[in-house]
């Protein structure tokens, strides 16, 4: 008894030892492709945060403010986005589900109606097709215009294993025409897939807009998925306030 005792915990630590092995941990280089434009995005992975972070600095929110990373925080359960003027923001998961209910009841967005939801909603099609995509087994997901205008494919692939922490818990509070997108990517998220390649393919046009075109395992160091200390770190009021004082 004790020697098959012994062998069950040898077994047991042999395979959580393999998955921590397995476990991927290093740098993807990622190409983002806008019209004439191309956007070498690098994400550090580590166990516990994930650093999305460009060679140049990124515009979000339609050029009002400028990003220059976004961390992904497990063991704090934030998301921390790096703005300029050394600031960063910080949203927890929660705070990021409260808003979906906040910005329909401050904007009286009602939730459409089963007609409505089903003329907007896009299709999502596991095909069941893989491919070797850059090197990567890749199964292909095709996403479609509700009205049929076009389409994107994704190939995806669960080869390098990566653990997306926060982003593979489902959404709470997500609205009606959202849920289905949200809970497809959770799924995706859960099987620890990675995009490779993503394209967007109409009657007129057909192009590339997202590649992973490098994944190198190695070490990250702890201060590279580190807030840098002059960094001034805001809550989501904090930073109401300050726009607010600043339109003044």
């Amino acid at each position: 008894m004790i020697r098959i005792s012994s062998l069950i915990i040898l077994l047991i630590g042999s395979v959580f030892s393999a998955a921590i092995q397995a476990q991927f941990n290093g740098v993807l280089d990622i190409q983002l492709y806008t019209n004439a434009d191309t956007n070498l995005i690098h994400m550090y992975v580590t166990p516990d945060r994930i650093l999305l972070q460009g060679n140049e600095q990124q515009s979000i929110i339609s050029g009002n403010y400028e990003a220059r990373g976004l961390l992904i925080r497990q063991d704090q359960r934030d998301f921390v986005l790096m703005m300029g003027a050394n600031q960063a923001l910080r949203l927890t998961k929660s705070e990021i589900e409260g808003f979906f209910t906040m910005i329909s009841a401050l904007f009286g967005i009602d939730e459409p109606t089963p007609e409505e939801l089903a003329e907007s909603q896009s299709s999502v099609v596991v095909t069941g097709r893989v491919e070797y995509i850059n090197g990567y087994p890749s199964k292909e997901i095709l996403i479609t215009n509700a009205d049929g205008s076009g389409y994107v494919t994704i190939w995806t692939t669960t080869k390098l294993d990566i653990d997306w922490g926060l982003l593979k818990e489902p959404w709470l509070n997500s609205p009606e025409w959202l849920r289905d997108t949200t809970d497809r990517l959770t799924i995706e998220f859960q099987s620890k897939s990675v995009p490779v390649l993503m394209t967007w393919t109409s009657n007129e046009e057909s192009f590339t807009f997202y590649e992973l075109i490098r994944a190198h395992e190695t070490a990250v160091a702890k201060q590279m998925v580190e807030l840098p200390s002059n960094y001034q770190l805001l809550g989501f009021s904090d930073w109401i306030m300050l726009q607010m004082m600043q339109q003044y």
